[in-house]
């Protein structure tokens, strides 16, 4: 009995009403802009440490206590979500804002500057996430419930940086998902600051723009 290397599950901030609404509009706009791309859908959010292997953070033995006869996997997601619950229970909201200055953009894979490099497809209509106290904070609490469990987790030499993607490697949001450089309307903007009070632990595999509508929710986290 081993958990699963490929699945994967992230954990999601969500903006709140009516800003959530607001977000999920633009999104259908631009994806309603460009109908032969066929751009999925998904709900807004800043992901706070995304892409972890469901098997880098949840033990066989943890699975054998629980005693249930279910996909393993699912057991796995379920004691995760659990234990991010009790960490978040007493947390309070995560300030999410904007580095305005560098607007909305595409970051692109080996560019060197140019500006004319392959676009990555869940980083191509973009607002960069400031790095302030409040989130750096919640990642180091969502790494602590997250890994803690793994015989193979050293805090002292494990980076939180691990947990920014390429090509960017800095946390950001996401409006909409596409290999098309020219998705980013000419009037769209960064989102306003916001305090997200509830956290989504979905799975988010297959990691690819095709496997995005296979997505789904394992559970959410009220941290208001």
């Amino acid at each position: 009995m081993k958990l699963s290397t490929s699945k994967r599950i992230s954990l999601w901030l969500l903006p709140p009403e009516p800003l959530i609404t607001t977000l999920t509009n633009q999104q259908a706009e631009i994806i309603a802009n460009h109908p032969k791309d066929r751009l999925p859908r998904f709900v807004p959010h800043i992901t706070l440490i995304g892409g972890v292997p469901i098997s880098e953070c949840c033990s066989i033995e943890e699975i054998i206590q629980q005693n249930r006869q279910s996909d393993i996997d699912e057991q796995a997601a379920q004691i995760v979500l659990q234990r991010l619950q009790l960490a978040f229970q007493s947390h309070g909201g995560i300030t999410c804002s904007f580095v305005k200055l560098r607007g909305v953009f595409a970051a692109r894979v080996d560019d060197h500057g140019t500006g004319e490099g392959t676009v990555q497809w869940n980083q191509s209509c973009i607002s960069l996430v400031e790095r302030n106290s409040s989130f750096m904070r919640a990642m180091e609490v969502a790494e602590e419930a997250l890994f803690s469990s793994s015989t193979t987790y050293n805090k002292e030499q494990l980076s939180i940086e691990r947990h920014f993607k390429a090509p960017l490697f800095e946390p950001h949001y996401s409006f909409v998902y596409g290999n098309d450089p020219h998705l980013i309307p000419s009037s769209l903007e960064c989102p306003p600051s916001f305090t997200s009070t509830e956290m989504v632990v979905i799975w988010t595999y297959p990691s690819s723009l095709g496997g995005v509508g296979n997505w789904r929710e394992i559970g959410r986290i009220d941290i208001s």
